[in-house]
């Protein structure tokens, strides 16, 4: 394994976590999760000084983070207007279900 492999690496890992925040679906978060723990695995694993061949991987590494970054911030933003959307949304039905209350669907065993 050369000097280099664990940094591009990374920057694998960076690109793949991209394709998936910039193509969300709440049913792959088990792969950004499991993503994010390889990489934090191998960032432990990495010396504290990186070799001077392993600058241009750290560099795409880095802006693709950035992108990462973004993409998860314009990601954020949507899902809280999603989330803000259904709450109104149960707060109308609520309007229209009148002053009704819930019943205990329990009998004396229960």
């Amino acid at each position: 394994m050369s000097e280099t492999a664990p940094y591009e690496r990374l920057a694998e890992l960076a690109e793949r976590e991209l394709a998936l925040v910039t193509a969300f679906e709440p049913a792959r978060l088990g792969e950004l999760v499991a993503l994010q723990q390889t990489r934090t695995t191998l960032v432990a694993s990495l010396p504290e000084r990186p070799p001077a061949a392993a600058r241009e991987a750290l560099m795409r590494t880095h802006e693709l983070q950035q992108r990462v970054t973004a993409a998860l911030s314009v990601l954020c933003d949507q899902l809280g207007r999603d989330l803000t959307g259904l709450d109104r949304g149960r707060q109308a039905a609520r309007g229209y279900g009148g002053a009704a209350t819930a019943q205990s669907v329990l009998d004396r065993t229960g």
